[in-house]
C-alpha cells in the first residue's frame, strides 16, 4: 500500500457541527501539520423541506458517516490513530483488510454524488430568471400551492412575482411574496433564446472554474444552472451554429451538475451539428469546456492558438473567453 489510494473512513464529527466541514478542518489541520497531502471527499446532499409556513434547506451527509480519503496507507493510519472520529472501515469480503475503492471507481461515485447534491426539483426565485408565460407553483409564499403564470413586474408591483391565474370566472393577477418555486411548464413563446445563452455563458465559465479546481458548487450557483438545463434543452434555434454552441453548454452544465442521461444526450446533439461550427470563436470556446472537463493541456492550447493575438478592439464575449484560456493558463 505504498500507493496513494481511496480509502473509506468512517467519520463521527461532534453533534454540533456539519460532517463534512468538520472533516475538512481535520484534514486541512492534518496536512498542514504532517507535511502531508491527503485529498478528501465528504459528498453532501441539499435537501428543501417545510417546517411550518417556512421551507428550510438542509446539508446532510450523502452516504451516512462514511467519507473517502485519499493518500499512501501510513499517513492514513496516522490520521486514524488521533482522536478526530476518524477510523478505517474493515473489509470483510475482499483482500485487503481495509475498504479502498480506485480512483476510477471514485471518479464514478462523484458523478452519481453530484448528480444527487444538484437535483432542485424546488428552485430558489432569487437564484434564477423566469420568462414570461412559464408555468410555475408557488411553494413557500403568501399563497403556497397556487398555480399560474409568470408574467413581468410592472414599476407598481410591490411583491417579488406576479401570477396570471386562469380560474373558472375569469383571469386573475396576484402579486406575491414568495421564496420558492417549481417550473411546471416553460413558455412556448419566448424570443429571447439567443441573449439566455450569452447571459449565462459567464456563470458557465465560474462553474468550470470551481469544476476544474474540485470545488463545489453552492445552491446560488446550481439553481440558474439547473433552469437552463431544463429550459434549453429542447430548444431549437433553425440554425445548427447556434445550436451547436448551445448543446456544448448543455453537455457541460450536465457533466458539472453529475447529469450522466443529459450529458450523453447533449453530447449527441452536439455531435450532430459540430461540423457547422466555422467561427474561431465558437471552436475555441467549445475546446476550453471540453479541455477543462477532461483537464487536457492538448485541447486547451489548440483552442488558444485559434484566438490568436489580442486586437486593439474585440467584442465582449471574445473578450470575456480570452480571460478564460489566460486564467487556465496559469494553473493547467
Amino acid at each position: 500500500m505504498d500507493s496513494p489510494q481511496w480509502f473509506i473512513l468512517n467519520h463521527i464529527g461532534t453533534p454540533a457541527m456539519r460532517q463534512a466541514a468538520t472533516a475538512k478542518r481535520v484534514v486541512d489541520a492534518f496536512n498542514s501539520r504532517e507535511n502531508t497531502t491527503l485529498e478528501l471527499f465528504a459528498p453532501t446532499i441539499v435537501s428543501v423541506t417545510a417546517n411550518g409556513n417556512n421551507m428550510v434547506q438542509t446539508e446532510k451527509p450523502f452516504v451516512f458517516h462514511y467519507v473517502f480519503v485519499r493518500g499512501v496507507f501510513e499517513d492514513i493510519k496516522r490520521l486514524c490513530a488521533l482522536p478526530n472520529g476518524f477510523s478505517f472501515v474493515i473489509n470483510h469480503g475482499g483482500k485487503e483488510r481495509y475498504a479502498i475503492v480506485s480512483d476510477r471507481q471514485m471518479e464514478d461515485f462523484k458523478m452519481i454524488a453530484r448528480a444527487y447534491k444538484n437535483n432542485l426539483p424546488i428552485l430558489p426565485l432569487e437564484y434564477v430568471d423566469l420568462e414570461a408565460g412559464d408555468k410555475v407553483e408557488i411553494i413557500e409564499g403568501a399563497f403556497p400551492g397556487l398555480v399560474g403564470y409568470f408574467i413581468p413586474k410592472q414599476k407598481s408591483v410591490k411583491g417579488n412575482i406576479v401570477l396570471q391565474v386562469t380560474q373558472n370566472l375569469g383571469t386573475v393577477a396576484y402579486d406575491i411574496n414568495a421564496r420558492y418555486v417549481r417550473v411546471l411548464e416553460f413558455s412556448k413563446k419566448s424570443r429571447r433564446g439567443y441573449d439566455q445563452i450569452d447571459a449565462f455563458v459567464p456563470k458557465l465559465y465560474a462553474a468550470l472554474r470551481k469544476y476544474f479546481s474540485g470545488e463545489e458548487l453552492s445552491y446560488k450557483e446550481i439553481a440558474p444552472m439547473t433552469l437552463f438545463y431544463r429550459r434549453m434543452h429542447q430548444a431549437s434555434f433553425g440554425n445548427f451554429k447556434i445550436e451547436a454552441k448551445l448543446f456544448a453548454i448543455l453537455t457541460a452544465v450536465c457533466r458539472i451538475l453529475g447529469d450522466v442521461e443529459g450529458m450523453i444526450k447533449s453530447k449527441s446533439q452536439y455531435d450532430r451539428r459540430s461540423a457547422s461550427i466555422t467561427s474561431p470563436e465558437i471552436k475555441a470556446f467549445v475546446m476550453l469546456t471540453e479541455a477543462v472537463l477532461k483537464k487536457d493541456r492538448n485541447i486547451f492550447a489548440e483552442g488558444m492558438e485559434l484566438l490568436g493575438c489580442k486586437p486593439e478592439t474585440e467584442s465582449k464575449s471574445l473578450n470575456q473567453l480570452r480571460e478564460e484560456y489566460e486564467w487556465y493558463n496559469t494553473v493547467f
